[in-house]
């Protein structure tokens, strides 16, 4: 199912940034969160993914937007999806990462067509603010959203495509 949604939503990066309706305002850099890493193939012999978000751990003041750049070395969509710390994937089945699916149909992603439907998915009010908040972000993108969670909360994040890459957002 992962690679059918890399591929469905790699499909996807015609939208720009624009077209999802997300604020492009650049934060400041000490709220910017990069994409960095890529892929290492060896025939014969393995694959190594090293995608991932950097700074692994964010602190940011409620109110302050957050800009995440994709710098990978590899074209591919990305998530930034609240869950609970416990929520967080530990591997790629439905059991390891239970909210893989539930977040790939918020997002209303076509994988016949790479179409996302919503790339833009609030559960709560406007804003970064509890689990279930996700964020589609093309291919060599960016993207910003609004931190709205009370101070002295803890946001945990992944990617629903590449489930490995996770991070944290302090809200101070």
């Amino acid at each position: 199912m992962t690679r059918r949604l890399t591929v469905a939503l790699a499909a996807t990066a015609a939208l720009g940034v624009s077209a999802l309706g997300v604020s492009t305002a650049t934060a400041a850099k000490k709220n910017t969160i990069t994409v960095k890493g890529g892929v290492e193939f060896k025939a014969g012999e393995f694959v190594k993914d090293t995608l991932r978000f950097t700074p692994r751990v964010l602190t940011v003041k409620s109110g302050a937007t957050v800009r995440v750049v994709d710098k990978a070395q590899e074209a591919a969509p990305h998530t930034v999806s609240l869950v609970r710390k416990r929520d967080l994937p530990t591997g790629f089945s439905p059991q390891q990462c239970p909210q893989c699916g539930p977040l790939t149909e918020a997002h209303q992603a076509n994988e016949e067509t790479g179409e996302v439907g919503i790339p833009l998915v609030n559960a709560g009010a406007e804003g970064f603010d509890v689990p279930g908040d996700s964020i589609f972000m093309p291919p060599e993108q960016s993207i910003s959203f609004k931190v709205t969670a009370a101070k002295g909360k803890n946001l945990y994040y992944f990617c629903v495509v590449h489930a490995w890459m996770q991070g944290q957002i302090k809200v101070r």
